[in-house]
């Protein structure tokens, strides 16, 4: 989706662009469905794809690591699949549920990656009880109720210390010169804050697919005759890019979402290619061929060619200057061993 991308930039410079523009739509009084606002949230999103696509060619995670072996700088990566999901849901271009699903895929990818790296816990099993008879079925439900109900209160409790806190880094962050620490504490809270985001995400998600799925069921028990058909044509289905660098692991990273397509960085890569967007691989084996560099180092070759010819034909013709300076070489080698002349500070 990003149009302005080039391939030669850092990936600290297209995550840092990204993360501003991101910044700018807390403050937009834009509607969201307003053209200028989508094609913000449009080039945001490539932009987080681009940085996707550069943290698995680089290989920065490791899924048998811990985050306290991942560098001060690399955790802020953890939040790409999560800032995926939050700029897909204000996507106004494609169908809501294909839209749901999408960002869901992005949730759940980085919640796995958290529980991976142990940035966070895995959520506990919900006792699910059916609606008994008996009154001690009605007490169990009670004490669930209970139980649900505090551990919310807990982790409303949990978010907002984390955002007062995070509130206080941030300034802190915006000085020229930010010690490690400082950094790491403010990007280890945000991920903690985003943690408890994405599990409240996913509910959200999973009652609006039963709605959705409710909607699609009331529209195809309609009359034919009052089907609005679409106008223009349909819109490309989304892919959701994730951190993988190939089929294998786009394999695992993709178990439980069969239905859901995912990219690795060749897919991804092909994409960029055909839209213009990344040079063409064997284009730039043509441009290359033709460059400076490129006849420097051609010259060179067939200068050293040159000379190991002569040398060739010097030994066949049994040159006498040629031989009597080769065995005097031979034999100071043999006299003087490598690094003879070396005795600085050597007694």
């Amino acid at each position: 989706m990003a149009s302005e991308t080039t391939i030669d930039r850092k990936l600290s410079e297209i995550f840092g662009e990204a993360y501003h523009l991101m910044g700018t739509f807390e403050t937009c009084y834009e509607p969201t469905n307003s053209p200028e606002f989508q094609a913000n949230i449009k080039k945001c999103i490539g932009l987080f794809e681009d940085s996707t696509r550069l943290v698995s060619l680089c290989g920065l995670f490791s899924s048998n690591e811990g985050f306290e072996e991942v560098a001060t700088e690399n955790l802020r990566y953890f939040l790409l699949p999560f800032f995926l999901g939050q700029l897909t849901l204000k996507l106004c271009n494609a169908e809501r549920k294909e839209l749901v699903e999408v960002a869901e895929v992005y949730y759940n990818d980085f919640l796995r990656r958290c529980e991976d790296y142990k940035l966070c816990d895995k959520p506990a099993a919900v006792l699910v009880v059916d609606n008994g008879q008996s009154s001690g079925d009605k007490i169990q439900e009670l004490a669930r109720m209970a139980q649900d109900r505090n551990a919310k209160l807990k982790k409303y409790q949990e978010k907002k210390e984390l955002d007062d806190q995070i509130k206080l880094l941030k300034v802190a962050m915006e000085r020229e010169e930010v010690d490690d620490e400082i950094k790491r504490d403010f990007y280890l809270k945000l991920l903690k804050s985003c943690v408890l985001d994405a599990h409240e995400e996913l509910v959200s998600i999973s009652q609006e697919k039963q709605i959705l799925e409710h909607i699609a069921v009331m529209r195809r028990n309609e009359p034919e005759h009052q089907h609005k058909p679409p106008k223009g044509p349909a819109p490309k289905p989304l892919k959701p890019i994730i951190i993988t660098r190939d089929a294998a692991q786009k394999a695992v990273y993709g178990l439980g979402y069969p239905s859901m397509p995912t990219m690795t960085v060749a897919e991804f890569y092909e994409q960029r290619v055909a839209e213009g967007i990344f040079p063409d691989a064997e284009r730039m084996k043509e441009v290359n061929k033709n460059s400076l560099m490129n006849r420097v180092f051609q010259d060179n070759a067939a200068e050293l060619d040159k000379e190991d010819e002569e040398k060739e034909k010097l030994v066949e013709e049994d040159d006498e200057e040629y031989l009597a300076r080769q065995r005097a070489k031979d034999e100071f080698k043999d006299d003087h061993r490598r690094g003879y002349g070396n005795r600085h500070n050597r007694s």
